[in-house]
């Protein structure tokens, strides 16, 4: 890729952190831009100084605890930089010899998955919740007063009406149970444009590029089952209170090993001599046509890669062919 273009992407990628931070409230607009800045840092100083970089999360924890006293900010605002620094060091660490694959520096987001489980839990969290309920019927009323009479579809009055209707308790519910999954989906974006900015940075500094690795050679470790076991034991045996995590868990384990059965379709077609281009528009339409029952299927499919290894990428044990 010419260098130009790579530092045009960069300049859009710092736009749309910029845009993120506008339009957020604070003190979670501040995170557009401090979330991806110590990943970046993270991932380049473990890369070069290895595991003393860790003292950057810790620093980093530190500073959130102290905010957190001097501010009255939540703990659970305040632990998202911590974590994201660690989960850059992480990956900086492992960029020597040969660098993690993909699968394997989806499994390094597991931090950030913890903390959304938890986030449930947090103290003044669900009140938050509320909060937000609330401020979302009172946004509804403004618009549909300062919409002209006949402007707004008739479709949306009905879902406003539902919405409504629901008991302010049972909304606060749904938001409790939603709004981790759209944290950690909004924190693994962050993490993206992190490591994008690393490279672009370790470019400059003439290092060598960052590991990159194919869809198709997706493949989470074997601890990635733990968080798939703990939330299926969640919803067997623990209580209402605790059904927003293992909800979480079990959502993104079900998406990360998707991912997996994918990338082993892809693979299969792959050594059967077809195009990557055609192979990857399959993929998509078949997952566009019938998205409610594939992705369930393919997680099974990845699921038992982890045992089958379709694809023959664990080494073999020493002795065998």
């Amino acid at each position: 890729m010419p260098r130009p273009f790579a530092w045009v992407r960069l300049a859009l990628l710092v736009l749309f952190l910029l845009f993120g931070a506008l339009g957020s409230p604070l003190p979670w607009a501040a995170l557009w831009l401090v979330l991806p800045a110590v990943v970046a840092a993270g991932l380049l100083t473990s890369w070069r100084y290895g595991n003393t970089a860790f003292v950057l999360p810790a620093l980093l924890l530190a500073v959130a605890v102290g905010t957190q006293v001097a501010f009255g900010w939540p703990v659970w605002f305040t632990l998202w930089t911590p974590l994201a620094a660690a989960v850059g060091c992480w990956m900086g660490v492992r960029e020597e010899g040969g660098g993690p694959g993909i699968g394997e520096r989806a499994w390094m987001l597991v931090p950030l998955l913890a903390m959304a489980a938890v986030l449930p839990l947090a103290p003044g969290f669900p009140a938050a919740m509320g909060r937000l309920d609330s401020r979302i019927v009172a946004e509804q009323e403004l618009i549909m007063k300062s919409a002209p009479p006949g402007g707004v579809p008739a479709a949306w009055l009905d879902a406003q009406k539902q919405f409504q209707a629901t008991p302010a308790e049972e909304r606060t519910k749904f938001w409790i149970a939603m709004v981790p999954n759209l944290l950690f989906l909004w924190a693994v974006l962050l993490v993206s444009a992190g490591r994008a900015m690393a490279a672009r940075i370790a470019s400059a500094l003439q290092w060598p590029p960052l590991s990159r690795s194919p869809v198709h050679l997706w493949k989470l470790p074997d601890a990635a089952l733990v968080p798939l076991i703990a939330s299926i034991a969640l919803l067997v045996f623990a209580g209402p209170a605790l059904q927003p995590s293992a909800v979480t868990l079990l959502v993104f384990s079900v998406l990360g090993y998707s991912v997996q059965g994918v990338a082993v379709v892809e693979s299969v077609l792959l050594s059967r001599g077809m195009p990557p281009v055609f192979v990857a528009l399959t993929v998509l339409f078949v997952i566009a046509v019938s998205l409610l029952w594939i992705l369930p299927a393919v997680a099974v499919v990845g699921l038992s890669d982890v045992w089958l290894d379709y694809r023959k990428l664990e080494p073999a044990p020493a002795g065998e062919a």
